[in-house]
């Protein structure tokens, strides 16, 4: 399936569509382990395509379309969509437009990881994003973010703030074989 806005393909997703932004402007919780490290500024994600694929869907997404568009291509999901697998959420109303997007396609199960949680302003819109039955949202951590809140899954990178975790297995299956972080089963760390 060929979409617009959405990414159809990922060797580490599998077949689960994505939903993805420019890394770095749209990352406001970005930790100094980021800034050093982010898979999202090498490789395939460093490409013409891909830089101009994630600014299609950030103008989008600061649009009063941006709902509609969306809804428009979940038609032909069928299970699971990840959301971010490159930038992160950026504003409020962002937030609250992915709200939307999991109440209007309550048969799709939306994941995300971020490091928003480390701005105020966002923690909020976070927490109840997250207390829709069909959106999952894990802090994302790694040696510089400190320890998430409490009412969050954790996905550390190498490790977690919290026990117990399981290890990422994306080395040897696919998300869409495992789906543990989808069918948000607890905390998870990737090895890096």
């Amino acid at each position: 399936m060929l979409f617009s806005y959405l990414s159809s393909y990922n060797q580490h997703l599998g077949l689960i569509p994505s939903f993805n932004l420019p890394v770095g402007i749209t990352c406001p919780g970005m930790s100094e382990w980021c800034k050093k490290n982010c898979y999202s500024r090498k490789g395939r994600f460093t490409t013409r395509t891909v830089k101009r694929h994630t600014l299609k869907c950030y103008n989008l997404s600061k649009s009063e379309n941006f709902v509609k568009e969306i809804c428009k291509e979940l038609r032909f999901v069928h299970g699971y969509v990840r959301v971010h697998v490159t930038g992160d959420f950026y504003s409020r109303p962002y937030i609250r437009a992915w709200r939307e997007i999991a109440r209007r396609n309550r048969r799709i199960t939306f994941l995300a990881y971020t490091r928003a949680w480390r701005v105020p302003e966002l923690l909020e819109e976070l927490r109840e994003l997250a207390k829709e039955r069909n959106f999952i949202v894990y802090a994302s951590t790694d040696e510089t973010t400190g320890e998430p809140p409490e009412d969050f899954l954790e996905a550390g990178i190498e490790r977690c703030y919290r026990k117990p975790f399981k290890v990422c297995q994306k080395q040897r299956m696919v998300c869409s074989s495992c789906l543990y972080c989808f069918k948000g089963a607890g905390n998870v760390a990737f090895r890096y």
